[in-house]
């Protein structure tokens, strides 16, 4: 008997609903059993403190010392509208991050429908995302990024660039690790010969970031370029991978790397460190370019150009933590939406090493985090390993874009 298009939404629905009680099941370990619950180091405390004084009146930036883009204050402070004592506010930011993780399932469903992807197997990839992390996803607010670039992703596989761009400009202003997809999604429009799309979005996602940014500076011009400068002389991050390199200088005898505690986080001063973050930097924009290089001689169309534009945006972020000279722990939320696509596109070994990635990351972070910023070889060597399984993500990423090229160009030359 054939069925009709009310079953296929039957299935759909009933994918999103299992995915939905996969999730909560997730979070629940995160509350309650170890070592998943684990929350011995998380930014709850820095977020409740900030929360308090904005929720009485305060504006970030002029009021309230605030670090982040301007649309992470509704993020970070919203939850403490439930109260801001601490036990209040933790069970508040889990249910807050829970609903951005349910908006990161269901768009990762929609994006794989639109990219000819199974939609189940992309939900309930998406779903596990508290299994492989642990309460790092609870106790950031890094989701709700994700959830934006996603639903940009997803307004541009559908035609709707402007709204996409829109979109991706508010992400941006939440995190600013988006804004490496721009360039990407330039690149993939112009390439399919929409030029005016192109151009015309870009100065959408310019305009809502401009608009935004000058609503910051109005509020406090010294709290907003405090804000820059912290980012900018901060140093290196002991986990990222700038700081692999400058232990492995301090361990040749070639310079002295000091561990130092500030910006609120743990870095590493040595005299080639910022040689090595400006290249890190540059490879970042390398690999941009490259991404950028692919999208445009793909050749593709449809959903399958849609396919190539998530991957290739969403390994751009990958490229964003793994060469930056920050790479705290949850950023590697970023990329789990990489893994449940490329689980439902059957891309094993991309979803593979992006399990990788998080599992490693549970396994260094909150419960071995103190090993490595008292430099133990042994965590060391695990933060090293999960920078290497974050390489090969971005590598395998490149790789199903090169392969799809290449088995199009047959039927191209044909």
């Amino acid at each position: 008997m054939t069925r009709g298009p009310a079953s296929g939404r039957d299935r759909a629905t009933g994918g999103a609903l299992a995915a939905l009680v996969v999730l909560a099941a997730g979070w629940a370990l995160t509350l309650w059993i170890a070592p998943w619950s684990n929350e011995r180091v998380n930014d709850l405390f820095v977020y409740r403190t900030f929360a308090t004084p904005v929720l009485d009146g305060g504006l970030p930036y002029r009021d309230v010392a605030f670090e982040y883009p301007p649309l992470a204050a509704p993020a970070i402070a919203l939850p403490g509208l439930a109260g801001t004592a601490a036990e209040s506010f933790r069970w508040a930011f889990a249910l807050w991050t829970l609903a951005a993780a349910a908006a990161v399932v269901l768009l990762c469903g929609a994006l794989a429908r639109r990219t000819g992807g199974d939609a189940r197997r992309a939900m309930l990839a998406a779903a596990v995302m508290a299994l492989l992390c642990g309460a790092l996803v609870r106790t950031h607010f890094d989701l709700f990024p994700v959830a934006l670039v996603l639903a940009a992703l997803l307004l541009l596989a559908r035609d709707r660039p402007r709204a996409g761009f829109a979109v991706l400009g508010l992400a941006v202003m939440t995190k600013v690790f988006p804004i490496v997809v721009a360039p990407v999604a330039i690149a993939w429009l112009v390439a399919r010969g929409r030029r005016r799309d192109a151009w015309q979005g870009a100065l959408v996602c310019a305009a809502v970031m401009a608009a935004i940014a000058v609503a910051a500076v109005a509020a406090s011009p010294d709290g907003a370029l405090d804000a820059v400068r912290y980012h900018l002389d901060r140093p290196v991050q002991i986990e990222s991978s700038p700081a692999l390199v400058v232990l492995g200088l301090d361990a040749a005898g070639l310079g002295h790397a000091t561990s130092v505690s500030s910006f609120r986080s743990d870095g590493l001063l040595h005299p080639a460190a910022d040689l090595i973050a400006s290249l890190f930097l540059t490879a970042l924009v390398a690999l941009v370019a490259l991404l950028c290089e692919n999208v445009a001689r793909s050749g593709a169309a449809g959903r399958s150009a849609a396919r190539e534009l998530v991957i290739a945006s969403l390994a751009a972020c990958a490229g964003f933590a793994l060469f930056g000279k920050v790479l705290s722990p949850q950023f590697v939320i970023w990329v789990l939406p990489l893994g449940a696509l490329a689980f439902a596109w059957r891309m094993h070994a991309l979803a593979a090493a992006v399990a990788l990635v998080a599992v490693l990351t549970q396994i260094e972070f909150p419960a071995h985090y103190f090993d490595v910023v008292a430099r133990e070889p042994l965590a060391i060597g695990l933060v090293a390993l999960r920078n290497v399984a974050l390489a090969a993500v971005i590598a395998l990423s490149v790789r199903e874009l090169r392969a799809a090229r290449r088995a199009r160009q047959p039927a191209l030359a044909g």
